[in-house]
């Protein structure tokens, strides 16, 4: 002991020394053992190849993830367009669903050829310049964007009216076989006339004379005597009863064409 205390230093050197000497065989042992652990281990098995269908199939779904699927949705599609809304006649919200936009031509007919149905004068609207309106086109079934699909030009003559107009002479008097004839506005002499004769400023001759006699309200006698008249080109007929005023068969008819405008005209 008495060494150990006098050699102090010395021998702490001498412990230290064996210290790293034992942990220096430890780490190279400890190294060995991770390498022989490292060649034992087993390589990693080799992934077997995808059957060609499979391969194929593959193949399809990485083409599809390249070029992936755009999403369409319908023209009244709920999720993707909203619905076009409108103020109906009756000043309440509505949609083409709900409301007839512009009566009688259905909501779909204007969808069919991308017409504005929201524009308040749609019906009267003429797209394709043909000279026929949206209303026209849809009453005569035909495409109201294609210029050479119109109506029928006979569709644009509309009837204003038709108005009977009174015969301008009446049957005044008649003595033997003369018969007196005046005009109903007192604007011309009087004719007188036999069967076969030709009323001056018309077409009408007359063709018979018929002797008639009648009571009035009060059981007066009173002559009723008939002049059948008839038109030298139509041979249409007309019976004039003496001092009576009588219904010309030449009628009046007022007629407009709109094609290309607006146009009236009378025929007789």
């Amino acid at each position: 002991m008495d060494w150990i205390k006098a050699h102090y230093d010395r021998v702490a050197l001498i412990a230290a020394a064996a210290f790293l000497f034992i942990c220096s065989i430890s780490i190279w042992w400890s190294a060995i053992q991770f390498g022989n652990r490292l060649i034992g281990q087993r390589a990693p098995r080799p992934k077997n190849a995808s059957p060609p269908a499979t391969a194929i199939e593959l193949d399809h779904a990485a083409e599809h993830l390249q070029h992936p699927a755009q999403w369409k949705s319908s023209r009244r599609s709920g999720l993707f367009v909203p619905e076009r809304h409108f103020i109906a006649a009756n000043g309440l919200p509505a949609t083409l669903q709900n409301t007839q936009v512009h009566p009688p031509v259905p909501n779909e007919w204007f969808e069919q050829y991308a017409l504005p149905v929201e524009d308040a004068d749609a019906l009267d609207q003429d797209p394709d310049g043909d000279g026929f309106t949206n209303l026209d086109e849809w009453q005569g079934g035909t495409n109201p964007i294609d210029k050479n699909s119109h109506p029928d030009y006979l569709t644009k003559l509309h009837l204003i009216s038709a108005t009977e107009e009174p015969f301008p002479f009446m049957f005044s008097s008649w003595v033997g076989k003369k018969f007196a004839l005046n005009s109903i506005d007192q604007s011309e002499p009087t004719q007188f006339l036999k069967i076969g004769d030709e009323i001056r400023g018309t077409r009408f001759k007359i063709t018979k004379f018929t002797e008639k006699h009648d009571r009035n309200q009060y059981g007066t006698k009173i002559d009723v005597s008939e002049l059948l008249l008839e038109h030298e080109d139509t041979k249409a007929e007309l019976t004039l009863v003496k001092e009576k005023v009588a219904t010309s068969p030449q009628s009046v008819a007022t007629f407009v064409y709109t094609w290309g405008g607006r146009r009236e005209f009378e025929v007789r």
